[in-house]
């Protein structure tokens, strides 16, 4: 009897001690500093940025245009200059690739009309890879005196005229003063009505003849370009 109530206390221990081990340890809170989690990032996440409409952003071309050779469709490559910035955090680095098309190109023609172009930028692609589409316009050139080749309000490459209006004006107006004086002093009928045929022909065949400038945009030629739309971008944490 005694045998089996001494297996019975060591039984009944045993399920005590067992009992214990299985409850939980309630935490111990702090009344003066209450329990906080800190969440840090994980390592490699990433967040989104938007980059607004209306951004403008200086690019270098790194393949160069020109309206005699140059065709519709035809890629064009430039690079980011400055960094892009978004809430003090660089959206897209310099060196970003801004990827385009010529989407319209003409030839210049006679009556000294230049050449036109229209380039369109499609496609950002971040130095990690990362690639998005985007839609963005020429806002300013810095092409060289010698190329000939302006941008104007609507974001159009265009040719100089090799003749501007006003001096083809100038030109055959004095031509005619010359005439009319050398008819006076010549007293010849013939000779007031040779002279104004003969160089207004001559005026007339230049201007019609001769062609304008070609639009040529040499590689690393310095451009400003605007966002058409806002383009969202996600980096690194």
């Amino acid at each position: 009897m005694r045998k089996a109530g001494l297996i019975a206390a060591i039984f009944l221990a045993n399920a005590g001690i067992m009992l214990a081990g299985a409850s939980p340890q309630p935490a111990s809170v702090s009344k003066d500093k209450p329990l906080t989690l800190a969440m840090a990032p994980q390592q490699g996440a990433r967040r989104t940025l938007v980059v607004p409409a209306q951004t403008e952003a200086d690019i270098q071309l790194l393949s160069g245009i020109h309206s005699q050779v140059s065709h519709v469709g035809d890629p064009v490559t430039a690079q980011l200059l400055e960094p892009v910035y978004v809430d003090g955090q660089v959206a897209l680095p310099a060196g970003t690739l801004i990827d385009g098309s010529v989407t319209r190109v003409r030839s210049a023609g006679r009556m000294r009309r230049g050449g036109e172009m229209v380039v369109r930028f499609e496609r950002v692609t971040l130095p990690d890879g990362q690639n998005t589409p985007l839609s963005a316009i020429l806002t300013d050139l810095d092409a060289p005196p010698k190329t000939n080749t302006r941008l104007d309000a609507e974001g159009f490459l265009k040719g100089t005229r090799t003749m501007p209006w006003k001096r083809l004006a100038g030109g055959m107006a004095g031509l005619g003063a010359f005439s009319l004086i050398g008819a006076q002093l010549a007293g010849a009928a013939a000779l007031g009505a040779s002279l104004p045929v003969g160089g207004g022909a001559l005026i007339g065949y230049s201007f019609l003849w001769n062609k304008g400038n070609e639009v040529h945009v040499p590689p690393d030629t310095q451009m400003k370009i605007r966002l058409r739309n806002a383009l969202t971008i996600r980096v690194a944490w």
